[in-house]
């Protein structure tokens, strides 16, 4: 079969060679022209010292506070006071979030819908075509180059594409221009013994800056003992019953990874980005006693260039490409699935301030092609096919290949009258393998005072399709959101402040993946739900904090066509199905976070965290009973102690389930144990 990313480089490179020419001829038009003296004279709203800033909401620069969208940023301060150890952690302190622990990870949930967050690092996003399972949000992605987190709740396809569905997570790291010198750490996780190491090194020379980091941790995150050895023989039946069983664990885990960046001015940058990791757990069978081990590795990179020019004081053009890899690699009990997915994209955007500056357009077209190799296909669901009375087969599993073509051509305006700001968005998608989809925004930002902004925003999004999907269907429905959200906000004074959300979500053909199930029926679901949000400092050295989350939602029940057996009839085998109907998943319909940071000193903080999240169901198709946790309430607590016996030599301790709290939580096919008390030691020096 031809390649179509035989050489993907030829195809980021024509999109440079493309935003020169574009640079020069735009730039050549208007050096002739006149500047009305009234004009803008920058595309960038003022950001005061005290509003965080935020780039996705418009893909420029703004605050966060009056950004046409429901939006937040955790900075690199807001992580460490935290004792976020993964960006899990981090998102899970925030409104909307649920981050469900699983033997394998954390799997997201977002306004009840899991797996529905676009996550991005420094722009380029990190997820899967294949499955949505796949996440950056343990320790494959390490903390210790972030500069900060910026997140959007709601859809966000206008600007980002498909998959910006529930949300959008973006991962900023540190350039040369916020550390200058070199930054150390050393990390301890106990009782289990993980062991960590950090390097970050700065440099800004004025007109050039560059920054590396490189990271890695190892430890044991899964010491369940396993029973279920081996099943795959080299044959066309499953190796002897006698000979599956055996006493292991699943073993250490390790991550890498090291990233970069440099920027020459602002006018070009080149980072880069690889994360490596193994991580290996065990998955239980709830009904037949079976314990096997799986370890997951997904090898991650990108490289990618950024190149702006200045067309006159009112517009300028930019240029984005990357090129990413993605190697995922499954060991499932003795049996080792590889895939491979390679990414070519290439986006130019315009930039332009009308009306004095009352209104700011910005309009691109980007193109995107992505190779997969060997996909997995299950046929079948592996579980059925492990019990000791299964001698002669195994379950079936295809390799499959693909490329897809995106081009994409969007557009969002932004206009001021008054106290308003008016936003209408438009985005144009033209795929080769899936139906051309269009998705819009629109929405109000009233700035009523200062003190007082009240947001009212509608989005569409879809999903692109899973690689089951695509093979199976030439034309598949695609997955569509749309949402409606209204947030006021108010904060009368740095001491206080508080907001208040509502959301409405209506999702057609929704689908349900098991990772070795066909995927559930197309369904419809309506979610609704109230975010609070606050703070309040009483005292100069005190900070305290809080948000409450409820969630629910109405429609039918998920609904998989499932091969129950099957029977030799005159001569053929044939199938027999059956409808198996499960809830739909939304997670706790209750999630709650109060959160208190007291400084008596510069040098020391500490902070005390209370979480809340209520009952949730455990489903998965075949099961026949629903099983569900219990309410949980956890205490974490983080001390941040600086200039620890000499100048620049901090000291961090986070502590995670203070309390040792016992509980149980939904895993893939068995509730699991969660996590018990931890705690992790950090030394950082900075010279």
């Amino acid at each position: 079969m031809k390649r179509i990313l035989s050489n993907p480089m030829k195809t980021v490179a024509a999109f440079g060679v493309l935003f020169l020419v574009i640079a020069s001829a735009v730039g050549a038009g208007t050096a002739f022209g006149e500047v009305s003296p009234g004009e803008d004279d920058t595309l960038l709203l003022f950001v005061g010292e005290d509003l965080e800033v935020l780039s996705i909401a418009s893909k420029r620069q703004e605050s966060a506070w009056q950004a046409p969208a429901i939006a937040q940023v955790l900075t690199r301060e807001d992580l460490r006071t935290r004792g976020a150890r993964t960006l899990s952690d981090a998102l899970d302190t925030l409104p909307g979030f649920y981050m469900a622990q699983k033997e394998w990870g954390t799997q997201p949930y977002l306004r009840g819908i899991p797996d529905s967050v676009l996550f991005l690092y420094d722009t380029v996003p990190m997820g899967s075509d294949v499955s949505k399972f796949l996440h950056p949000l343990d320790r494959e992605l390490s903390l210790s180059a972030v500069k900060r987190v910026e997140v959007i709740r709601g859809p966000g396809s206008v600007l980002w594409g498909p998959d910006a569905f529930g949300g959008i997570v973006n991962v900023v790291p540190m350039t040369g221009k916020d550390l200058e010198g070199v930054e150390t750490g050393v990390s301890y996780q106990g009782p289990e013994g993980g062991k960590g190491f950090y390097l970050n090194m700065g440099h800004d020379a004025g007109p050039w800056d560059a920054f590396l980091s490189l990271s890695a941790w190892k430890g044991t995150e899964d010491d369940t003992a396993c029973n279920f050895v081996r099943f795959w023989s080299d044959g066309t039946k499953p190796v002897p019953p006698e000979s599956r069983f055996g006493d292991t664990e699943p073993g250490e885990s390790r991550y890498f990874e090291a990233s970069g960046r440099v920027q020459f001015r602002d006018w070009l940058a080149f980072s880069f980005l690889l994360s490596d990791y193994s991580r290996p757990y065990a998955l239980s069978h709830p009904d037949k006693d079976i314990t096997w081990r799986e370890t997951r590795s997904a090898p991650f990179g990108f490289l990618k260039m950024e190149a702006k020019k200045e067309l006159d004081p009112h517009s300028n053009l930019r240029f984005v490409g990357y090129l990413s890899s993605f190697r995922p690699e499954y060991e499932i009990i003795n049996k080792t699935l590889d895939q491979k997915e390679d990414v070519a994209y290439g986006e130019i955007v315009y930039d332009r301030s009308l009306f004095s500056g009352k209104g700011v357009i910005t309009a691109g077209l980007s193109y995107r092609e992505k190779d997969i190799d060997d996909a997995p296909i299950w046929d079948s669901y592996l579980p059925d096919y492990l019990a000791p009375d299964n001698l002669n087969f195994l379950p079936q599993i295809f390799e499959e290949d693909y490329r897809t073509k995106l081009w994409s051509l969007f557009g969002q305006y932004t206009h001021k009258v008054g106290k308003l700001d008016f936003l209408l968005g438009l985005r144009g998608d033209r795929h080769d393998q899936y139906t051309d989809h269009l998705s819009y925004n629109t929405g109000v930002v009233w700035s009523i005072s200062p003190r007082w902004v009240w947001k009212l925003l509608y989005g569409t999004a879809y999903r692109t399709p899973f690689a089951r999907q695509l093979l199976g269907d030439e034309d598949p429905d695609l997955e569509k959101i749309e949402t409606v959200s209204s947030q006021i906000s108010w904060k009368p004074s740095k001491k206080f402040g508080m907001g208040v959300c509502g959301f409405f979500s209506r999702i057609d053909n929704h689908l349900m993946e098991d990772p070795y199930a066909k995927l559930s029926a197309p369904n419809d679901q309506e979610i609704m739900g109230l975010e609070l949000e606050g703070h309040y400092s009483p005292l100069e050295q005190l900070d305290l904090s809080g948000n409450l989350t409820l969630i629910d939602n109405s429609g039918p029940e998920e609904t998989y066509h499932y091969n129950d057996y099957t029977y030799w009839d005159g001569g053929k085998w044939v199938k027999h199905y059956t409808d198996l109907k499960y809830p739909y998943d939304k997670g706790p319909h209750t999630m709650m976070n109060l959160m208190g940071t007291w400084k008596p000193r510069d040098w020391f903080s500490t902070n005390l965290r209370l979480r809340y999240f209520s009952s949730r169901e455990l489903i998965y198709p075949r099961i026949r009973t629903y099983e569900s946790s219990s309410e949980v309430w956890l205490v974490d607590m983080t001390v941040v102690v600086k200039d620890v016996f000499r100048k620049g030599l901090d000291l961090d301790l986070s502590v995670k389930n203070l309390a040792n709290r016992k509980y149980e939580t939904p895993g893939t096919y068995t509730a699991i144990e969660g996590d018990p008390i931890s705690a992790m030691v950090t030394l950082r020096y900075r010279w």
